[in-house]
């Protein structure tokens, strides 16, 4: 219990060291380099609520983050709507398409359900490039991408990178220790077991679904904002997935702070390695993953537990 209390301590320091970064005044690098980690924890730990609580591994999660990017921009660009209401609706956007495609896929277990997602994300992404096209409209714009407008410094990314990554941690610790979270667990432990004792098993992956996919929309409509410009085969691109497995892996996955810490170490590691090593930085991903799976299966936090009770 002690030992609890002081991990949180220590992850509460690290917040309001966080939110007082600013006030040093640093260059405006730091600001971007901070805002696109507290960008990868954030997706990390909202994929980490459905693939690591329930233990359904999505592959698909990259179409949530698109849709979020594409519903901001669009909203703010031809609807003429204002960031935040956009950001919210892109949310709550990513939610109900998660609640419409989760009734079908979560039916599915295992490799069928990563498949599944797989093809879905796949599918929106063709959408999105050929929408105009097939229908003769400009909407998407194709692969042209679409262009938003530059409104904010990025101070105000830091802090909103900050804020939703916070909220995000915070709705993850809450739903480890109450029974959603156990819910979860039960059906990522025995999920047939889960159902003889009376859990609505398909009610509770959708909604985990449905919440992780609200949370990664979210994110992506602030990275819309963020970068002013997205394109289908940026915003789409299942590299955005393979990152969020391998960070929520590297960390430790189905904990709360794992995916948090994993995205830490791996994006940093991308700052400063990944510009020389550009064409083999995929490849150093693939061997991580390998590396956690054969030899750290519970991820950092795992490692830092074990050590802790030797200790």
């Amino acid at each position: 219990m002690k030992a609890n209390r002081y991990k949180h301590l220590v992850w509460l320091l690290i917040f309001v060291a966080l939110l007082l970064f600013p006030l040093l005044k640093p260059q405006g690098y730091y600001f971007r380099m901070f805002s696109m980690m507290f960008l990868w924890m954030g997706l990390s730990s909202a994929w980490n609520i459905t693939s690591g609580f329930a233990g359904y591994i999505d592959f698909g999660a990259v179409a949530y983050f698109g849709i979020g990017n594409y519903a901001t921009a669009l909203l703010m660009t031809k609807g003429g709507l204002p960031f935040s209401l956009s950001v919210l609706i892109s949310g709550i956007l990513s939610s109900f398409i998660a609640m419409f495609i989760g009734r079908y896929t979560m039916r599915l277990r295992g490799a069928y359900f990563g498949i599944a997602t797989l093809a879905f994300a796949e599918a929106v992404k063709q959408i999105v490039l050929e929408f105009d096209r097939t229908f003769k409209v400009t909407l998407f714009e194709g692969s042209h991408g679409i262009t938003l407008p530059i409104a904010h410094d990025d101070r105000f990314f830091y802090y909103l990178f900050l804020g939703i990554l916070f909220f995000i941690v915070l709705t993850a610790f809450l739903i480890d220790r109450n029974k959603f979270g156990y819910a979860l667990k039960a059906i990522k432990e025995a999920e047939g077991s889960a159902e003889l004792t009376g859990v609505n098993t398909r009610r509770y992956k959708v909604a985990s679904y449905a919440l992780s996919a609200s949370l990664i929309g979210i994110l992506g409509g602030i990275n819309a904002y963020w970068l002013t410009y997205i394109s289908p085969l940026d915003v789409f691109s299942v590299i955005h997935t393979i990152h969020m497995i391998v960070m929520a892996l590297f960390g430790g996955i189905g904990t709360v702070f794992g995916p948090v810490l994993g995205a830490c170490v791996i994006s940093l590691a991308n700052e400063l390695i990944g510009a020389k090593l550009l064409y083999t930085y995929l490849l150093i991903l693939g061997v991580i993953l390998l590396v956690v799976v054969l030899f750290l299966p519970r991820g950092l936090t795992g490692l830092i537990s074990l050590k802790r009770l030797r200790g």
